[in-house]
């Protein structure tokens, strides 16, 4: 490996001079950038948002009537709203299994 005071005194062709001038002006472009670089906050944080929390009881026994009456389910007036509720969710499920089987 030569010395590079024996490569500074030796004389490149002029391509070779402007190639040299060039990929040495690239290297300090590069690293004027690295020592410059502004660092961004990460766009994921920003994303994250805190979310207000609402508890959600049971639905009302008007809500469950008006369900009941989406789905098609004759309602017995002496139901409790516990039966009532069992009553719609084993509609829905039937209605779910009968939509997966036929798809």
């Amino acid at each position: 490996m030569k010395s590079a005071a024996i490569i500074k005194t030796k004389s490149f062709a002029p391509w070779r001079e402007l190639r040299l001038q060039k990929s040495k002006l690239k290297k300090a472009q590069a690293l004027e950038r690295k020592l410059t670089k502004v660092c961004h906050p990460s766009p994921i944080d920003a994303v994250v948002q805190q979310v207000e929390t609402v508890e959600v009881g049971e639905p009302t026994h008007g809500e469950m009537l008006e369900q009941a009456a989406k789905i098609g389910l004759k309602v017995d007036k002496r139901w409790s709203d516990e039966t009532l509720l069992n009553r719609i969710n084993q509609a829905m499920e039937a209605s779910w299994d009968i939509a997966s089987a036929s798809s």
